[in-house]
């Protein structure tokens, strides 16, 4: 494969794996969201937090309250051999309860922010060595 073509096919692939981190995250699937990182990859929330290993990923995860969203955008993709960096911006969506009342059946804005990714390919493909959140407004 010639380099230029490698370089998009990287990028839709950290594209990819930022998507099944969203959605493994949102939807409560603690083992499907650690596998997006390295066995000792880094969740930070900068001023708050941090998880690390796949084991510690998981059980924050499953920490997570019902019916946050995470909608990512605007991905800065740096390929460069077998490691990549990613800043994307990161919008937080709370969606309502299932048995809310009809005038408390909306999704709001939680907050906004980035995240700041540090990538290695695998055997397994692209997965997240370190992803850094910085919130806007702090936690």
């Amino acid at each position: 494969m010639d380099a230029e073509l490698r370089r998009l096919v990287d990028r839709n692939e950290i594209r990819e794996l930022t998507a099944r981190y969203n959605r493994c995250f949102d939807d409560g699937d603690a083992e499907g969201f650690a596998a997006t990182f390295t066995e000792d990859g880094v969740m930070e929330v900068v001023g708050g937090f941090s998880a690390e290993g796949r084991e510690g990923l998981a059980k924050m995860c499953r920490r997570v309250p019902y019916g946050v969203v995470h909608v990512t955008a605007d991905a800065i993709v740096s390929v460069d051999g077998d490691r990549a960096s990613q800043d994307v911006t990161i919008l937080t969506l709370q969606r309502p309860k299932p048995a809310a009342a009809p005038e408390d059946r909306r999704t709001f804005l939680e907050r906004s922010g980035r995240y700041h990714d540090e990538l290695v390919r695998t055997a397994d493909g692209w997965r997240f060595a370190r992803r850094s959140a910085s919130l806007d407004g702090g936690l």
